[in-house]
């Protein structure tokens, strides 16, 4: 909490999760902590989202294989193949997004203002 009418709402995803599940989060914990503190309403005041980078690296790699016949009784042959891949490094994109949010009780902001969110209706549509 910046006072006690405004926060700064963080979230952050994996590699595997989109903005929208992140933005997700971030609206149920605002509607979660207005709640917590007897508002009815919250509004954006900033928003930040994007993706961090992070980086894996992957080992090099050889590999072997190879296949015997047997033809009579002394003779054998072997062919064998080997493949090298040569170490690399994956970029992985990871969605965050960051909001500042003020609250609001009702009588003090009128509902349905672009950027203007019911605190309940978040929740009640979130089965929360």
């Amino acid at each position: 909490m910046l006072d006690e009418r405004t926060a700064i709402i963080s979230g952050k995803g994996s590699s595997f999760d989109d903005l929208a599940k992140v933005t997700h989060k971030v609206f149920m914990e605002a509607a979660t902590t207005g709640q917590q503190r007897g508002f009815q309403y919250f509004q954006i005041l900033d928003d930040k989202q994007g993706y961090r980078p992070t980086y894996v690296q992957n080992a090099a790699t050889t590999s072997t294989s190879g296949t015997m016949t047997r033809t009579g009784r002394h003779s054998t042959y072997y062919n064998e193949t080997t493949t090298s891949t040569p170490a690399s490094v994956t970029r992985l994109d990871k969605p965050m997004k960051e909001t500042v949010v003020r609250f609001y009780k009702t009588g003090e902001i009128t509902p349905g203002q672009p950027g203007v969110w019911s605190v309940q209706s978040i929740l009640a549509a979130n089965g929360s």
